[in-house]
């Protein structure tokens, strides 16, 4: 059996066995009280609606203004706590150990390029233009320490993703050069996405500076990824530490959104972050071009490691939770003759009320 393989048949069987524990629990790991949470959760259920955008320009990443590979994504979600997961929750594998349920809906666009997007020419030895335009339904489950988040996603990749039109126009609005390159895009090619996910939240002995008391959690997390976009096995760990950190299981990106399974935090917080991950790569179709057609395409690497860096915050006011989150994240090099590893820049607004 191949590493790869060995790697999967792991991960299957910690998210079908629910962890580590048999009640969905992790091993502690410096840990404290069951909770750390200043916060008081509130108990009502609440629907959350959360935008995303990530960008590799000079808005999002300015500490390096170029435009390319993974050069845009946007999406909303709109998650909510509906009965029915409840009831699918509790006939999945060990769904007694979880009391917290959530369903969501996704709606995103993703956008990557070469390096030289003045070239009207097929570039040979980079990555294809290529668009992506999906949407998904994911449904979680959590207790205080495990969560779980399965999502299933449908899309198109080409010219039907709209991506050559909006970047043209966006690029036009901003008075940025014009990418000429994207009559080499793949072609159209409908896809199918399943991602599996689990995270443990571990609390860490809080950090006292004078009369200030920070909270720390580690929230480490695997992912399989299935289908006809993504194909890989991935593992990370996430840092955070702050002030009245929310009860959920950490910031939330457009490729891993946030958990909407517990209440609003009463107040204000905010925490800063640090995460660290990678990821065994067997398919990428956005690198390989497409299946079902001749493409242009380039080898994926088979290891691809990542670092984020970034900062989050809300305020619970009369009933509406707001949040933010900021971060930067580097990437290794993702296909063979890359010249060079990559950043981009994300942002994160959400809203959240309950009924």
């Amino acid at each position: 059996m191949t590493n790869k393989a060995i790697l999967v048949a792991v991960i299957l069987c910690v998210w079908v066995r629910g962890g580590w524990a048999q009640d969905g629990s992790a091993p502690a790991v410096n840990e404290v009280a069951p909770s750390t949470f200043t916060g008081t959760a509130d108990q009502s259920s609440p629907f959350t609606v959360t935008f995303y955008w990530e960008n590799d320009g000079a808005i999002l990443k300015r500490n390096n203004k170029q435009d390319r590979h993974y050069t845009n994504g946007n999406a909303i979600t709109f998650a909510h706590q509906p009965d029915w997961v409840k009831d699918f929750v509790d006939i999945a594998p060990f769904g007694e150990t979880f009391d917290r349920t959530a369903a969501g809906y996704i709606l995103g666009q993703l956008i990557f390029t070469p390096e030289n997007t003045s070239a009207t020419r097929l570039l040979g030895k980079d990555r294809p233009y290529a668009g992506y335009l999906f949407g998904g339904v994911y449904v979680q489950r959590a207790n205080d320490k495990t969560f779980d988040h399965a999502q299933l996603d449908l899309g198109v990749v080409g010219p039907a993703s709209q991506a050559d039109h909006f970047q043209k126009d966006i690029h036009d609005w901003l008075d940025l050069d014009d990418p000429k390159g994207w009559d080499n895009q793949l072609s159209n090619e409908v896809t199918a996405q399943v991602f599996l996910r689990r995270k443990w939240r571990v609390d860490v002995e809080p950090i006292e500076v004078g009369d200030v008391r920070l909270v720390q959690q580690l929230i480490p997390q695997v992912e399989l990824a299935v289908g006809s976009v993504y194909r890989h096995v991935s593992a990370g760990a996430t840092w955070r530490v702050g002030h009245n950190l929310p009860d959920d299981f950490g910031p939330g990106r457009l490729g891993d959104v946030s958990d909407s399974t517990g209440g609003p935090t009463q107040g204000a917080g905010g925490y800063g972050f640090f995460r660290v991950g990678g990821r065994v790569v067997q398919h990428d179709l956005f690198l390989e071009g497409n299946s079902f057609k001749d493409s242009h395409g380039v080898d994926a690497e088979t290891l691809v490691g990542e670092i984020q860096v970034g900062v989050a915050g809300f305020y619970h006011y009369e009933g509406w939770k707001y949040q933010a989150n900021y971060s930067q994240t580097f990437v290794s090099e993702q296909f063979k003759g890359q010249a060079g590893t990559d950043a981009f820049g994300a942002a994160m607004l959400s809203a959240s009320r309950g009924f």
